[in-house]
Order: structure tokens, then sequence, then C-alpha cells
């Protein structure tokens, strides 16, 4: 009987090889990175 973790949209844990690929280390989260992401594309429209 292991722990079954559910995660709404955006809560989901990035894997390590995910989290390797990242210029910010605080980002831990898919939601985190598309925020960071949207945030990113913001700006260059601008």
């Amino acid at each position: 009987m292991g722990l079954e973790m559910e995660y709404i949209d955006g809560q989901t844990p990035l894997d390590e090889e995910e989290k390797e690929g990242l210029l910010i280390a605080s980002i831990t989260t898919r939601g985190e990175l598309d925020e960071f992401e949207q945030l990113n594309i913001q700006k260059a429209v601008k």
C-alpha cells in the first residue's frame, strides 16, 4: 500500500531530469514553469 498523491493542474512536480535543464533552480512544479515561461513571452512581446 503506497501513498498516492493527486495533483491539480500546475501542481505536478518536475522530475530530476526536467529540473536539470532549468536555469532557475527554484522552479519545482509544472505550474511554476508555465508561469515563468508566460512572463518571458509577455516581456518579449513588449
